[in-house]
């Protein structure tokens, strides 16, 4: 059968990461990765071999767009004209020309109501003409659509229905639909276990016959990187993520305490959640939480969630509404028009930061603790990404002595900031050449190495 076929090539594709036992330098652990099974979950869906980079609702859409009286973003709203609006300002602020295609509507967009044949059905004052009429406007587009659902009897802001007892017929309207991506949350989940669960709903996406990503998201409460890599191609590894600095260190925290085999690969992803890069009073207000973090510590976040190989998700407003200066909540309806800010534009689309999250290699690891850390991860040209973060309130004086990645004396290589743009003097045995590189706190130093004496990439 069509379906028999279909899981044949998911029973051939579906691999786990194994690990070659412990490793005493960073280079010989990756070679080891790479020399074992490197694949997670591949069925075929889009946009799924490296992390996910794109963009969610969550904060970002409001009512009465385009205007003239356009409103501010509302959080957990979304509908038809907004949505439209915000596929096509996807295009014109950046975010697909620096490589971004997965396009995500979170809790926002089901009716109260399933269907009268128990199917799920988008808010119908929101989306006269349906959900199949925005999957495919955004598929028109060039872009990886996604829908969100949870597990339990309902979803986890607005009360609307949850998929328990209804996985087939879930699975089948989003197939049905042509959506691209399906995230499942865990909440009023009581007396329900999250491997099996998440293993069950994974076969009856793929019973459709339709290639789907599925994200799975429990928050990391039962290892998912563990059992994940057999039924998805991510899910969440922390917490919810909440633009105050306090929770981004968190999550870098949480994240950096996965086991290193478990760490992620090609089609197995683990998920440190959504980006608020650069959100304040013009983005909606998550969690009771509004974004108050400096320049330099979004810069920090976005860093971190690249070199760990965490999905690119931002949430955001791509479109500004507002007469007056939003950013500081002084909001005044107008029309609406598409844009991002200076600081989402530096950060969001700095493509060497990006290349470092979407290198087909395994995520990054720490190789340095302490008040100041160094985090690496090996590249597919023969580079080396590594962060030097620094989550202390103090001046980090920070250096790398090349051993520590298992390179030998007299290796030469060239550094680069990515951030600044700009490279260092060439390093023999150590970064910097002498004495310590600064590092401000809360900041993070990303660079791009790569030996000029020798090779680290071995074809295998």
């Amino acid at each position: 059968s069509k379906h028999g076929r279909h899981l044949n090539r998911l029973g051939h594709a579906a691999r786990t990461v194994t690990f070659l036992g412990a490793m005493a330098d960073f280079r010989t652990f990756w070679l080891a990765l790479c020399l074992a099974s490197a694949w997670g979950y591949d069925n075929g869906a889009k946009n799924s071999r490296k992390p996910p980079l794109g963009w969610s609702s969550w904060v970002g859409l409001g009512p009465q767009w385009p205007g003239p009286e356009g409103q501010s973003p509302v959080f957990d709203f979304c509908d038809e004209t907004s949505v439209k609006l915000s596929v096509d300002a996807f295009h014109s602020v950046g975010l697909y020309d620096a490589g971004y295609r997965h396009f995500h509507l979170d809790d926002c967009w089901a009716d109260l109501e399933r269907n009268a044949s128990g199917f799920l059905q988008a808010e119908r004052d929101h989306f006269p003409n349906g959900m199949k009429a925005i999957v495919d406007y955004a598929h028109s587009k060039g872009l990886t659509f996604g829908l969100y659902t949870c597990a339990g009897t309902q979803t986890c802001v607005g009360g609307r229905p949850g998929s328990k007892g209804h996985f087939r017929e879930d699975a089948a309207v989003f197939a049905e639909w042509g959506v691209d991506v399906v995230k499942m949350d865990w909440c009023h989940t009581e007396g329900m276990d999250p491997q099996e669960t998440y293993t069950q709903f994974s076969k009856e996406l793929n019973r459709t016959g339709r290639p789907i990503h599925f994200n799975m998201c429990e928050w990391g409460k039962d290892a998912p990187w563990k059992w994940g890599p057999k039924v998805a191609q991510s899910w969440r590894a922390t917490g919810d993520h909440t633009p105050i600095w306090e929770d981004t260190k968190k999550i870098i925290a949480e994240r950096t305490q996965i086991p290193v085999d478990e760490s992620g690969g090609s089609y197995a992803w683990n998920d440190m959640d959504m980006l608020e890069t650069g959100n304040y009073r013009q983005a909606a207000h998550a969690n009771g939480k509004t974004g108050n973090m400096t320049a330099t510590e979004y810069q920090t976040e976005f860093s971190m969630w690249a070199i760990l190989a965490s999905p690119l998700i931002v949430t955001t407003p791509l479109l500004n509404c507002s007469k007056t200066d939003q950013i500081a909540g002084n909001f005044t309806p107008g029309a609406c028009r598409p844009s991002i800010t200076p600081l989402q534009k530096k950060i969001l689309l700095n493509e060497e930061v990006i290349a470092i999250n979407q290198d087909d290699t395994p995520a990054g690891r720490l190789l340095k603790d302490g008040e100041w850390m160094i985090y690496g991860r090996n590249l597919t040209d023969g580079s080396m990404a590594i962060a030097f973060y620094n989550p202390s309130e103090v001046v980090a004086k920070v250096s790398l002595d090349f051993s520590l990645l298992g390179w030998p004396a007299g290796t030469t290589a060239t550094v680069r900031d990515l951030w600044a743009k700009t490279d260092f003097p060439v390093s023999k045995d150590r970064f910097p050449v002498k004495d310590y590189q600064d590092v401000e706190a809360h900041s993070t130093l990303l660079c791009r190495i790569k030996k000029e004496s020798e090779k680290t990439w071995i074809s295998v």
